[in-house]
């Protein structure tokens, strides 16, 4: 009898032990289920939300296309009417107008991509990003492109002018493309944001002092005009302060002419009595006002007087104690320095000016560099000069403003053709 019922008992179990197995597998199946769904759903999120950027990036590029068009048209409407233009030659010249403007919208509403570029070097690596030099497959045509991460570009514009709208974008292209790089385009991935710049063969002025020790009176006296050209167009096209201003961000064309490069940490002048939470430039460039967060107009002009003294020197005019390891001790050795420029300078000068003296400086013609620099490098902003005083220096009595684009530079920058690498 025992041995019936456990036979009976056997069948039960293996019920019991089959509808564990089962109530298992459906469970599993509908985490399964429950798993695709999200899934799905989280694809679809993202798939909407690329959409959304995408249409959003079309929608502000077909608004900056229509108003750097109106602007263009609009000056192009002004000029005519204030110039004698005969009735013949006007059809002309609507047509070349209107081809131009074809061209920029076409620049505007293009998307562009990575695969648009055949990297051909590094031209430079830094915190940001890297700098590529590359060709542009649909013209064979030599650009720079900057790439940034975008964690990088958001902190750093955080505060800032978008350098993307800086160069292509609200009124600089227009007014300031003589003295600034020019910015064929800008896009982004996941990961970064890519800015296609036109590729200045000269290097940097930074390049050029170093390679040659320094500059001669008559060539820092060129592109230090040019530099006052270039920093006077900023601060009214944009109404802006570069705030990093110095011989690395200053580079030379094919001719020789100079243009102005990154614009990352340009900004509005700050209001009275409001400082900026963040103190940002080059401390050897920055005036004494910028350690304690103001940003001036007159702070730009500070880094054009260290700018010149490091073009007639080659060096920086302040002493660099070789025993502070610590980088915030270095700069509060440089600043408390910049605070007491007036008891530095002079002593500084008579050595910029045995320097000079070598390659044939007279004191008479290095006393007018000697007044300028001591006009900008105050260490009271108010005392500082400004742009128009300095165009009125002795220093630059031999240069017309107005036409220094049109002169021909000091440097000679030897190019293998018109758009290719400098030698």
């Amino acid at each position: 009898m025992p041995q019936d019922r456990t036979q009976e008992q056997e069948p039960r179990n293996m019920k019991v032990v089959d509808s564990i197995q089962v109530e298992k597998a459906r469970r599993e199946n509908q985490a399964r289920k429950q798993k695709h769904a999200e899934d799905v759903e989280k694809e679809v999120g993202l798939f909407s939300s690329k959409a959304n950027d995408l249409h959003q990036q079309k929608r502000e590029q077909k608004e900056r296309a229509n108003r750097a068009i109106k602007r263009m048209r609009d000056e192009w409407l002004d000029k005519v009417r204030r110039t004698d233009i005969k009735a013949e030659h006007l059809r002309a010249l609507m047509q070349e107008h209107l081809a131009a403007e074809d061209k920029l919208m076409r620049s505007f509403l293009r998307m562009w991509t990575t695969a648009d570029f055949s990297p051909i070097a590094v031209l430079g690596q830094g915190s940001f990003g890297v700098v590529h030099l590359v060709r542009c497959i649909s013209n064979e045509r030599v650009y720079a492109l900057k790439c940034v991460s975008k964690s990088y570009y958001k902190r750093k514009n955080s505060l800032a002018i978008n350098e993307r709208d800086a160069l292509l974008g609200d009124g600089l292209l227009d007014r300031t493309d003589r003295w600034c790089a020019r910015l064929l385009c800008s896009f982004q991935d996941a990961s970064n944001v890519f800015l296609v710049m036109e590729f200045l063969q000269g290097g940097s002025l930074g390049t050029h002092i170093e390679r040659r020790g320094r500059l001669s009176l008559e060539e820092t006296a060129f592109y230090m005009a040019e530099l006052i050209e270039a920093v006077d167009a900023i601060h009214v096209a944009m109404g802006a302060i570069h705030r990093d201003l110095k011989p690395d961000n200053m580079m030379l064309t094919s001719k020789g002419h100079l243009k102005l490069l990154d614009f990352g940490l340009s900004a509005p002048p700050s209001r009275k009595g409001e400082c900026a939470p963040e103190i940002c430039g080059t401390p050897a460039y920055m005036a004494p006002e910028s350690f304690e967060g103001i940003s001036q107009t007159k702070t730009d002009i500070w880094a054009i007087g260290i700018i010149t003294y490091e073009c007639l020197t080659g060096s920086l005019p302040f002493d660099q104690d070789e025993f502070y390891e610590d980088f915030a001790h270095r700069i509060g050795h440089i600043e408390e320095q910049y605070t007491r420029i007036e008891d530095i300078l002079p002593s500084k000068l008579d050595i910029a000016y045995d320097l000079q003296s070598v390659l044939g400086a007279t004191a008479v013609k290095f006393n007018k560099a000697r007044h300028f620099i001591e006009g900008v490098l105050c260490s009271n902003s108010d005392e500082r000069l400004s742009l128009r005083r300095c165009r009125k220096e002795a220093f630059f009595e031999h240069l017309d403003f107005g036409y220094l684009h049109r002169m021909k530079p000091p440097i000679k920058i030897q190019v293998t053709g018109s758009n290719e690498h400098r030698t």
